[in-house]
């Protein structure tokens, strides 16, 4: 560990976003979450013809949703915290768009309703990565670490139009797909540290012992919990 830690003092480049254990686990969760909000983002962005409403319409109304989506993922971060709120809205957005797949085409108003609720989460889960990633990359790459992130999102953006393509024969697929890979990186987003009033780290050694002073944390929780359970059992058993 010392000798990673020497390599972060000097010059830097991207291979110091994932050259220490906890560099390693934010660059590559970050990656896939900014990839799959970017990829469900535009999947439902571009499919906008089989909801059945008028398609000038229905952009009006993605577009307003935008409004409440980070009114409530702005006070969901600064109550819960910035990993929940991550987690929770890009899996909502995967669940919305998975419920949409077992909804009958005819009932074009619960479509939509759902459509729009998951463009909310999506919305939500895009403005909560821009925070969250700025205060997870300390400040010496941080800028390396937005632009890698960011080259994730167009990577998404670019794959999205791409999934429509099986569709032709299998019209549940992309649904299923545009809705699974969410709830995925909403499993990974878990893996990432809290930064809720915490400051910001300004190096790599720096992020490292955020993320192992919280896992210690964790692991003294866990240990409570076991004695205490312990502890209960032996006075059951006197008495």
């Amino acid at each position: 560990m010392k000798k990673e830690m020497s390599c972060s003092q000097g010059t830097h480049t991207a291979l110091d976003l994932l050259r220490t254990p906890a560099m390693r686990t934010i660059t590559i969760s970050l990656c896939f979450v900014w990839f799959a909000t970017s990829f469900a983002y535009y999947g439902l962005s571009m499919d906008l013809q089989k909801f059945g409403v008028d398609i000038y319409l229905i952009q009006v109304i993605f577009g307003a949703v935008d409004i409440p989506a980070k009114v409530v993922i702005t006070v969901s971060m600064s109550m819960i915290g910035r990993r929940p709120s991550q987690s929770a809205a890009i899996i909502l957005a995967g669940f919305m768009i998975l419920a949409n797949l077992l909804v009958p085409y005819d009932m074009q108003v619960v479509r939509t309703t759902l459509a729009v609720l998951g463009k909310g989460c999506l919305a939500a889960s895009f403005s909560c990565c821009y925070l969250y990633s700025g205060e997870l990359f300390p400040t010496i790459i941080r800028q390396n670490g937005m632009g890698w992130v960011s080259m994730m999102a167009r990577l998404g953006a670019m794959v999205a139009p791409l999934i429509l393509i099986p569709g032709e024969a299998l019209a549940w697929l992309p649904g299923l797909i545009y809705g699974g890979v969410p709830i995925l990186a909403g499993g990974v987003a878990l893996f990432l540290p809290e930064t809720l009033a915490m400051p910001l780290p300004d190096t790599i050694q720096d992020a490292e012992e955020r993320s192992l002073s919280q896992k210690s944390s964790k692991s003294l929780k866990k240990g409570d919990i076991v004695l205490k359970e312990a502890n209960n059992s032996l006075l059951k058993e006197t008495v």
